[in-house]
């Protein structure tokens, strides 16, 4: 993912519960203090958020704050962590699966249609329980809400928003009094401040799950610490401003203060300040809330399900939490367990006590982590680090004891969440104690980690894209012709897909698959005495790994098979194959193999005077000097026209350097692509070259040309120039799309 799409995942995760679901209950603690709450809690969060962009951009890998207190404190602290780490994202799961119950219920109750022999509290619960269900299926169905779906989400809940907060400054101009509803302005004394700091932090940890996608990051040292900031910058004045007009425009009843009312109102003050100065999005913001709270609470479940996964993993819990379903590779284990804790979470406490636990354990999480982030400076400081906490470690540490003492505070809240946070804070340590530290001493000892093999930097290499066993061969053979010809080697490419829920460093489990691939590559360098790597490359969407792999690698050419057809009409080559072939920084040749037998000896080129002809004629002269083919030139014209071939036979003298000229067949046909496919009947393979088209043409290989690649019985290559870096920016940004 870039950088917007990280930003956006913060920002989701944060509005589900800071505005949705607590706001009101924090208003009844602090009054209109609730403002100075949110703007306290914005500065530690984000000295709190420098400790993550700092670790995320440094070492970025699944776990996220388990992973790095892991590695920097001593073992009860790191197994700790990842505890607490779990059990927060599974509390916060819980809080946003109440909220979807309370707004839920609500819309239910607007249309006559509530649970039947159910309380207010007993729907809101039996809600929450359901929708923990949905999202635990979706997870494990390996269908999380990300991308693009996921994007709109979160722009859609900024929007209603944005609605809500014009609703409210515009109702402030026909309230003269108004100011009064800010006087006193702490009504509860600084302990109500501070009650409402401890209550909403958790509206500010959703940068942490950016963190723990920190394998899925593009360029993490730099979009890491951004997107963390982004988020936090983005949301921190929304906080503030719907404080602002919900403190100031609502009016409550007849002898009681606007912030006493918010807080009888709990989870639900937004929908009664709706009510009040923006009737007409009263429905809309129901829906927002339901969409924020479900956004959130898949999120999240994503997230804990991740980090029990990684300690399970790490051999920190039972195996059943490293299990992956084969077909749908995705940690069930780790999903139903995790689900299992959220439920029984929301139906044993109130709302306002989950809102407690919630903000205790993570608090003491990013305590920790602040802890962590002090220790590898000193631990590892030759790191390479994409961004640095400044004034460390005087910053962390005031971080650190602010977070702790507003978790200390909230005791005089909720002492019940304190009792059930130190409870699982003693199971941890036993589980540590009688499981975790002997089990992680012996499997560490026996197992053997598969480490994937590095490859040196290679100068211009050329990159074989392989899936289709069937095809190993002869695109493998294509590319050892031409790297023996460029002097250079090859690098076999095997492009793994893992879902989201997984980090990338789990496609290691799937190699068994890549192995023969990389196996039967290999020998067939060694046939053409070409030097042969393999490179797994792990992403979850194919076609993105395949261009991150070519950015990486930065090849001179790539060789793709290609079926012969796509089954999206939208496509030319299909989803994989398109945006490579527009934009990659590279020489293409897609092949299209027929048959099982690999043969090169005949080889008809089709020639035409433009950059890719010419590479065309490249291609054909290794295979002339490593199979010993016999290379036949076409030049097909339409019968009946007077164009002569003077140009093509220059161009292909040109080509022909100090050797003998070079023959020409001049053909013509009452259409150019039945002429070519009937010159291509008595030939093993026919190399094409990409179609002449402007700078943003879709096209790169015409109709024409696509349909001779289809109607050919011979084997087809199709080959492109690479485009120059203007042209590759142009087709980035305008095609490559979807």
């Amino acid at each position: 993912m870039g950088l917007a799409e990280a930003t956006l995942i913060g920002v989701g995760a944060m509005v589900g519960a800071g505005i949705f679901v607590l706001t009101g209950i924090a208003a009844g603690e602090a009054g209109p203090a609730l403002i100075l709450a949110f703007g306290l809690n914005g500065v530690i969060a984000l000295t709190a958020g420098m400790s993550y962009a700092e670790l995320g951009s440094t070492f970025p890998q699944a776990g996220g704050g388990y992973a790095w207190a892991k590695m920097a404190l001593p073992a009860p602290f790191g197994f700790l962590a990842g505890w607490m780490s779990w059990f927060s994202h599974s509390v916060a799961c819980s809080l946003y699966a109440l909220g979807f119950g309370s707004y839920f219920g609500q819309l239910l109750r607007g249309f006559g249609m509530g649970l039947p022999l159910l309380s207010e509290a007993a729907e809101t619960k039996v809600l929450a329980v359901l929708v923990v269900a949905v999202f635990a299926l979706v997870n494990y169905r390996g269908s999380a809400e990300t991308g693009r779906a996921g994007n709109l989400i979160t722009l859609g809940q900024m929007a209603v928003l944005v609605v809500f907060v014009l609703a409210g400054l515009w109702a402030l101009r026909g309230a003269p009094q108004w100011t009064g509803n800010f006087s006193p302005f702490f009504p509860r004394g600084i302990s109500g401040l501070l009650m409402a700091m401890g209550l909403t932090f958790v509206a500010f940890e959703g940068y942490e799950i950016i963190a723990q996608c920190g394998e899925e990051v593009r360029d993490p040292r730099r979009n890491i610490p951004r997107a963390i900031m982004y988020s936090v910058g983005i949301v921190v004045p929304f906080y503030l401003l719907i404080a602002f007009v919900m403190l100031g425009a609502v009016e409550p009843p007849a002898g009681m203060a606007t912030y006493q009312y918010l807080g009888e109102e709990a989870e639900l003050a937004v929908l009664a300040a709706a009510r009040q100065f923006a009737p007409g999005g009263v429905v809309l913001l129901l829906l927002g809330g339901l969409f924020a709270t479900t956004s959130a609470l898949n999120a999240t479940l994503y997230s804990s399900s991740r980090v029990s996964f990684a300690m399970g993993r790490d051999f920190n819990l039972p195996g059943v939490f490293a299990l992956i379903d084969r077909k749908r590779r995705t940690p069930h284990g780790a999903i139903v367990l995790s689900a299992v804790v959220i439920v029984l979470m929301a139906v044993a406490l109130p709302i306002k006590d989950v809102a407690s636990a919630t903000d205790i354990t993570f608090m003491i999480l990013f305590a920790m982590v602040n802890v962590s982030l002090v220790a590898l400076r000193y631990q590892k400081p030759k790191a390479r680090r994409g961004f640095r906490v400044p004034f460390s470690p005087v910053l962390p540490i005031l971080s650190t004891l602010c977070l702790l003492f507003l978790a200390a505070y909230l005791f005089r809240l909720s002492a019940i969440a304190w009792y059930v946070t130190a409870g699982w804070i003693a199971l941890g340590l036993v589980v540590f104690r009688e499981y975790a530290s002997k089990r992680e001493k012996e499997e560490t000892g026996a197992r053997a980690l598969l480490e994937e093999s590095t490859i040196e930097p290679i100068e211009n290499p050329v990159v074989v894209a392989l899936s289709n066993p069937n095809s190993v061969e002869p695109l493998v053979r294509i590319a050892c012709a031409i790297a023996r010809e460029r002097g250079t080697s090859v690098i076999a490419l095997n492009v793994v897909r893992v879902p989201t829920q997984l980090p990338r460093s789990e496609g290691r489990r799937f190699l068994d698959r890549a192995e023969p691939l990389f196996d039967a590559a290999v020998k067939v360098g060694e046939e053409m005495k070409t030097a042969v790597y393999g490179s797994l490359w792990v992403s979850s969407d194919v076609r993105k790994g395949l261009l991150e792999a070519i950015e990486e690698k930065q090849p001179s050419l790539i060789v793709l098979g290609w079926r012969g057809y796509t089954r999206t009409r939208a496509r030319r080559f299909g989803t994989t194959l398109d945006p490579i072939l527009l934009a990659a920084p590279a020489d293409v040749v897609l092949v299209r193999w027929r048959g099982k037998k690999v043969k090169f000896g005949r080889v008809l080129v089709g020639v035409t005077a433009s950059p890719h002809g010419r590479l065309a004629l490249e291609i054909a002269r290794a295979f002339a000097d490593q199979f010993k083919a016999k290379c036949r030139y076409l030049h097909v014209i339409k019968r009946g026209t007077e164009m002569d071939s003077a140009t093509e036979r220059a161009f292909l003298n040109e080509h022909a350097k100090d050797g003998p000229p070079l023959d020409l067949e001049v053909v013509q046909a009452r259409r150019t692509a039945d002429g070519i496919v009937e010159a291509a009947k008595e030939t093993d393979v026919l190399i094409l070259g990409a179609a002449r088209g402007g700078i943003l043409s879709q096209m790169v290989f015409g109709e024409k040309t696509r349909s001779v690649a289809r109607r050919a019985q011979s084997a087809v290559l199709l080959v492109k120039r690479k485009a120059g870096r203007g042209q590759t920016l142009l087709r980035r940004l305008f095609t490559e799309q979807g």
